[in-house]
């Protein structure tokens, strides 16, 4: 049989309990049975109520036979628990990882530096069986950094959407839209990039905690469900760090963030740091511009004709297609 522990987090308006909530959603409409609902959708737990969690998910873990095939999405602190009991039980493994931050040590320095917590993640990838990774380039991180899992690209997170899809439009001598949506807290280049007006776009910005703007709109914060529907924009960004990405030690080079799935369902071409992850996917499927750095922007949305702008919804719009329905994820089963 196979069977999934299913993961659902305290909504708190981010990409990591939207993109949980999906994955086990997806996971279920693929002949997966729920053997556990780890649910922390209504409060933080406590330690007490985290250790209660274990205790019952362990004694699940124990009725599972030799022959039975377990997915998991959990944290890198529940793996170990799990994979005692696989070594007891002898059960098939499927781990898909949504964050795994020792992967951004590009450097012989910071990899030297940070050489346990490499080997401790990688001891762990090591045990499951077959480890779904965001994208290629990730997979090629985790060979390089000693992981002998059988590795599945993902490709990019599927994305579940109720709404209707949204074609957006370019009008002849319009002013360009960008859209950032996430968490401000981290988003310090935001800061500098409102600092004056842009000749040519006008910058919209979604999330919390709210910031002081200047040049640039604040639009709140809306739920991840809800967001595909009412986002505005002709352009989603996608951009971590300080005002320039840095290509030396960057998650961003191997990570797929769960917001460039989000916009692409609300059929908005993206923008993104040239040497990201991200890029990659941009660029092969021509559903947006990659820049290396955002002072760039300004100049490439003025070169943007509503023709060019429209081939990129277009694109943006089939691959929407897939996202709803799980596609990606049920590829990647279809490897295993």
């Amino acid at each position: 049989m196979k069977y999934t522990i299913e993961e659902y987090l305290l909504n708190e308006y981010n990409a990591a309990s939207k993109a949980r909530k999906d994955v086990s959603h997806f996971i279920l409409q693929n002949g997966f049975r729920s053997l556990f609902k780890n649910d922390k959708t209504r409060m933080r737990h406590n330690k007490w109520a985290k250790l209660i969690l274990t205790f019952r998910l362990c004694m699940k873990l124990m009725s599972l036979k030799k022959t039975d095939i377990l997915f998991i999405q959990t944290s890198l602190i529940v793996l170990p628990p799990i994979l005692r009991i696989k070594a007891i039980k002898q059960f098939k493994l499927i781990y898909l990882i949504h964050d795994l931050y020792c992967l951004k040590y590009n450097t012989e320095k910071s990899i030297r530096i940070n050489q346990k917590e490499i080997r401790k993640d990688m001891y762990y990838m090591s045990k499951c069986d077959y480890v779904i990774a965001h994208n290629n380039l990730m997979v090629e991180k985790l060979k390089q950094f000693g992981c002998t899992s059988k590795l599945i690209p993902l490709g990019i997170f599927d994305y579940d959407c109720s709404y209707p899809r949204k074609r957006r439009v370019l009008a002849v001598n319009e002013q360009i839209k960008v859209t950032f949506a996430g968490f401000l807290g981290k988003a310090n280049f935001l800061t500098k990039l409102d600092q004056t007006p842009h000749k040519n776009y006008q910058l919209f910005v979604y999330g919390i905690p709210k910031i002081a703007l200047r040049n640039s709109i604040y639009k709140g914060n809306i739920d991840a469900d809800m967001l595909p529907n009412v986002i505005e924009g002709h352009f989603g960004l996608i951009w971590e760090g300080e005002y320039d990405a840095n290509p030396e030690d960057n998650y961003m080079c191997v990570n797929n963030p769960h917001k460039l799935s989000m916009y692409i369902v609300a059929g908005l071409p993206i923008i993104a740091w040239n040497k990201s992850a991200a890029a990659r996917f941009i660029e092969t499927n021509g559903i947006g511009l990659t820049v290396d750095t955002l002072d760039e922007v300004d100049k490439c949305v003025k070169e943007i004709s509503p023709a060019k702008y429209s081939d990129m919804v277009n694109n943006c719009l089939a691959i929407r297609e897939r996202l709803v329905h799980g596609d990606y994820l049920r590829n990647a089963l279809n490897m295993i």
